[in-house]
C-alpha cells in the first residue's frame, strides 16, 4: 500500500468523531455546477486547474555539463517547473531550495515541508493537516493560502497541478474520495469532488506524468471480492475519462492524453510493463528483467518509461536502475538514463544520472526522432560512473625496518564499490595484490590499504620502479569498472645476504650440480610452502671448497661473494643487485685457513670485512677496501687460540656495540659472543649457551625480520639431502643476544642442494 493510502487509512479511525458533512450526492451536484461554470468561462470562479505554463526548452537544455547550473549540495528533487526546480537537503528535511535554470540563482524557502507542482513553477507548503500555501517561484508573488478545513481533517495531499491541489479525503463510510481544490480571486475555497468513484474506494497508487491528466489506482469490493481499477481523471473538466479493471498485481500507474500504463507482477515475481490506448481494451505488454518492488511508470510523447530509483547508492546490480523507454505501439526498449534517484514527479523532470554527463536534474522529452531524450538541466558535479577524485600515494616506499607500513589512499566519488589495488615491480613483473574491500565514507569515499613490503608469494619487494593499478567494481552494476594507474619507487636500501636487490636477506645455496642459488629468506621466514623466489647465479661453483657471502666489500652497495678453489686461490664475485659480476682473482695461499667468514664491519668504515683462522688457531683480519679489483687489504693478526672453535660466524652488529660481532662455537657445542670494538678487535668473549653442536651450519643471515637487529640462521643434520632450518631472532642484548629458537624448515625443503653458504 502507498504511503498516501496508509495515511488515509489511519485517518479513518478519527473521521467518525467529527460532525456529519453534507451528503455525498449534494456535494457531487455542487461540484458539477462549479465545473460547468469554469468551462463556460464564469468570471467569479477560479478554474479547477490553472493553465500550465509553456514547457519549451530551458535556457541550459543544450549546454554541456560543465556549463549547467548546479544542484544544491546534497539536494534531493521535490519538483520542477519551466523556470526552475525544488530540492530538499537530504540531511535537513525542512530545508528547501528553489534553483533557477536561467542563472543558477537559488532561493532558500522558509523552514517547512514543500512539494512541486507538475508542469508549473508553483510550490506548495503544507503548514498543517488542512493548511497550505502556494508560492509562484517564477513571479515571486505573495503566497496564496488554502484552507481545506471545511473538508475535515482526514485529507491527504496527493499532487499539486498548477494552483490546484489534488486531495484524497476519507469519508465517514470508510471510503476515499478525490477532490480538486483551489481558491478563487477573492480567496474563497473552490472544492470539486471527482464523481464516479465507488463509496469504498481505497487509493493504492497514483501518478501525474503530464500537467492536465491524473492516473489513480484504487481497490474496492464487488460481490465480496476485492477488485482493482485504474481511472484517468481529466483535470480540466474534473471528470473520469477512462476507467478499467486491472489485475490485483498492477502497480505504479501513469496516464497521458492518449494512453495509460502500469506494470504487473506474476506469481513468480516476473514483471511486465503494460500500456493501452485510452478507451480501448487491447494492451501492449513488455516483459522486463529485474526485481522492482517500487518500479516507476511514466509516459512521455509516444513512449512509456520505467525505472527503479536508488541505483546510484545500491549495493546490488539491477537492470531496472536504468530508465528505459518502450514505444507505446510496441517495440524494442531504449535506455534514457543510466540511473534515477527521483522520478515520481512526472517524466518531465527527473533526478538521476547518465554516464555521459553525471548526476543531476534532467528533462525527459521527445527528441527530434520522437525518442525520449534526457537533457541535463542542472549538474550535481558528481559522476554516475565510478570516478577517482584523488589519491595519496607516497612517492618512495622503504621497508628497511618494521616501521608503520606505508599507507596508500584512493578517493572516489561514491562508496558502493569493491576495490583492490595491484602493485607491480616493473623490472621483474612481480606483484602484490591488496585485499578486496568496500570503499568507505560518503559522499566522498576512500579505499585505504597498507603494504608490508612483500609480494603475493611472501617474497620481499625488490627495489626499483613500480606501477600501481586501482580496480574498483561498481556494486550497483552501473557503468564500467574504474581502472586507474600511477607509479612510485621502492628503496629499501641493501643488506648483507641481499642478492635480490630488496634490502632483505637471501639464503645462498649450492646444489648437487654446482649451481649457486639464492632463496628469498622472507619467504622462508613466512613458511610459504612454495619457495618460488629462487635466483640461479650460474654453475661451476663445485670447483670451490669454501663459498662465503661477504656483504658489500667492493663499494657497489650490493652483497658480494668469495669462493676458495681446491688449490687455495680465492676468487671474488661482485654483486650487481640481482646477479654477480665475472669473478676476479684475489690471490693464492688461502688453503692455510680452515675457517672463513665475512659480513661484519669490524673496522668501522661502513664496509663488511673478512676474517680467517689458520690451522694454528690464529685469527686474521682482511679489511675491505671498496675496490672490486683488490677487495681486501693485507691481513692483520687479531689473536690466537681460535683452534678451540670448529665454527665462526660474522653476525653483523647484534648487541649494539661500536663494531660488527662474531660468534664462535667450541668443540663442546658452546656458543660464544665476541663484541666488536670497531677497530678490528673484540671484547672478551661472552658465553651464549650450550647445545649448539646439533647444527651443521651457523649463518649470520642479517636482519631477517626488519626489527633493526641482526639475526642468526642454523641448519641441522642433513636428512634425505634436505635441511631442518631454525631461526634465532636477535634481541640487541649482549647478555642474551638471541631469542629462543623458531623452527622454519623440514627435511626436503631444499631437496636438490648440498650446502648452505655462510
Amino acid at each position: 500500500m502507498s504511503r498516501n493510502a496508509r495515511t488515509a487509512r489511519t485517518a479513518r479511525t478519527t473521521r467518525a468523531v467529527h460532525a456529519p458533512r453534507t451528503s455525498r450526492s449534494r456535494r457531487v451536484a455542487t461540484a458539477v455546477a462549479l465545473v460547468l461554470a469554469v468551462t463556460a468561462g464564469g468570471a467569479s470562479v477560479a478554474p479547477a486547474v490553472a493553465a500550465p505554463a509553456a514547457t519549451g526548452p530551458s535556457a541550459t537544455a543544450d549546454l554541456p555539463q560543465e556549463q549547467a547550473v548546479r544542484v544544491p549540495e546534497r539536494g534531493t528533487l521535490r519538483g520542477g517547473g519551466p523556470s526552475g526546480f525544488l530540492t530538499v537537503h537530504e540531511q535537513a528535511p525542512d530545508r528547501f531550495t528553489w534553483t533557477r535554470y536561467a542563472d543558477g540563482g537559488t532561493v532558500e524557502l522558509p523552514a517547512g515541508t514543500y512539494r512541486g507542482s507538475v508542469g508549473s513553477d508553483i510550490v506548495v507548503k503544507q503548514n498543517g493537516p488542512t493548511s497550505y500555501e502556494l508560492r509562484d517561484m517564477a513571479t515571486g508573488a505573495a503566497p496564496v493560502a488554502v484552507d481545506t478545513s471545511s473538508l475535515g481533517p482526514a485529507s491527504d495531499l496527493l499532487r499539486a497541478a498548477g494552483k490546484t491541489l489534488l486531495l484524497a479525503v476519507e469519508e465517514a463510510s470508510g471510503g476515499t474520495s478525490l477532490h480538486l481544490v483551489s481558491v478563487d480571486g477573492g480567496g474563497k475555497l473552490v472544492d470539486h469532488e471527482v464523481a464516479g468513484l465507488p463509496a469504498d474506494a481505497d487509493f493504492v497508487s497514483y501518478n501525474q506524468s503530464v500537467p492536465d491528466v491524473f492516473a489513480l489506482g484504487y481497490t474496492h469490493t464487488v460481490d465480496g471480492t476485492l477488485r482493482k481499477r485504474l481511472v484517468v481523471v481529466d483535470l480540466a473538466t474534473g471528470t473520469i475519462a477512462d476507467d478499467r479493471a486491472v489485475p490485483a498485481s498492477a502497480g505504479s500507474v501513469s496516464a497521458s492524453a492518449t494512453h495509460v500504463a502500469w506494470y504487473e507482477k506474476d506469481a513468480q515475481g516476473r514483471l511486465t510493463v503494460v500500456s493501452a490506448r485510452r478507451g480501448e481494451t487491447a494492451t501492449v505488454r513488455t516483459p522486463v528483467t529485474g526485481t522492482a518492488p517500487g518500479l516507476q511508470i511514466g509516459l512521455t510523447g509516444d513512449w512509456v518509461t520505467y525505472t527503479l530509483t536508488g541505483g546510484a547508492a545500491a549495493t546490488e546490480p539491477n537492470p531496472l536502475y536504468a530508465m528505459m523507454a518502450r514505444p507505446l505501439a510496441g517495440g524494442t526498449p531504449v535506455k534514457v538514463m543510466d540511473s534515477t534517484k527521483v522520478a515520481h514527479y512526472g517524466s518531465d523532470t527527473v533526478q538521476g544520472g547518465t554516464l555521459a554527463h553525471g548526476e543531476g536534474v534532467y528533462r525527459i522529452a521527445p527528441g527530434a526522432d520522437g525518442r525520449p531524450v534526457a537533457t541535463l538541466r542542472a549538474s550535481s558535479g558528481v559522476g554516475t560512473a565510478l570516478e577517482l577524485t584523488g589519491q595519496e600515494i607516497p612517492a618512495t616506499l622503504s621497508f628497511r625496518t618494521n616501521a608503520p607500513q606505508p599507507v596508500m589512499i584512493w578517493y572516489m566519488n561514491r562508496g558502493n564499490a569493491l576495490v583492490h589495488a595491484e602493485l607491480t615491480h616493473q623490472a621483474s613483473g612481480r606483484r602484490w595484490t591488496s585485499p578486496v574491500d568496500y570503499a568507505q565514507g560518503s559522499p566522498t569515499s576512500r579505499y585505504v590499504t597498507s603494504w608490508d613490503g612483500a609480494f603475493d608469494d611472501y617474497s620481499a619487494a625488490r627495489n626499483g620502479a613500480y606501477t600501481w593499478k586501482l580496480i574498483a567494481k561498481p556494486r550497483n552494476g552501473i557503468g564500467p569498472d574504474l581502472v586507474r594507474t600511477g607509479s612510485f619507487t621502492v628503496d629499501s636500501g641493501t643488506a648483507p645476504h641481499d642478492y635480490s636487490d630488496s634490502g632483505a636477506p637471501d639464503l645462498l645455496v649450492r646444489n648437487d650440480e654446482g649451481r649457486l642459488l639464492s632463496y628469498d629468506f622472507r619467504q622462508i621466514l613466512s613458511q610459504f610452502t612454495d619457495l618460488s623466489e629462487r635466483t640461479d647465479h650460474g654453475g661451476g661453483w663445485n670447483t670451490y671448497d669454501r663459498v662465503v657471502s661477504t656483504g658489500d666489500v667492493a663499494g657497489s652497495r650490493f652483497a658480494d661473494v668469495v669462493g676458495r678453489d681446491r688449490s687455495g686461490v680465492l676468487w671474488f664475485y661482485q654483486g650487481t643487485g640481482t646477479s654477480l659480476a665475472r669473478r676476479v682473482q684475489v690471490g693464492g695461499g688461502w688453503q692455510t685457513y680452515d675457517k672463513l667468514t665475512a659480513g661484519s664491519d669490524l673496522t668501522g668504515d661502513g664496509r663488511a670485512d673478512l676474517v680467517a683462522t689458520d690451522k694454528t688457531g690464529v685469527l686474521w683480519l682482511y679489511r675491505s677496501t671498496g675496490s672490486a679489483t683488490k677487495p681486501f687489504a693485507p691481513r692483520v693478526r687479531i689473536g690466537g687460540g681460535w683452534q678451540a672453535y670448529d665454527r665462526i660466524t660474522a653476525t653483523g652488529n647484534i648487541a649494539g656495540a661500536r663494531g660488527g660481532d662474531l660468534v664462535a662455537r667450541d668443540k663442546g657445542g658452546v656458543l660464544w659472543l665476541y663484541l666488536g670494538k670497531g677497530d678490528g678487535t673484540f671484547t672478551a668473549r661472552t658465553r651464549i649457551g650450550g647445545g649448539w653442536q646439533e647444527y651443521d651450519e651457523i649463518i649470520g643471515i642479517g636482519d631477517a625480520d626488519r626489527d633493526g637487529r641482526a639475526d642468526l640462521l642454523v641448519d641441522g643434520k642433513v636428512l634425505y639431502r634436505g635441511w631442518s632450518l631454525s631461526y634465532y631472532k636477535g634481541t640487541g642484548d649482549a647478555r642474551t643476544p638471541f631469542a629462543p629458537r623458531r623452527k622454519l624448515g623440514t627435511p626436503n625443503t631444499f631437496n636438490d642442494e648440498n650446502g648452505l653458504v655462510f
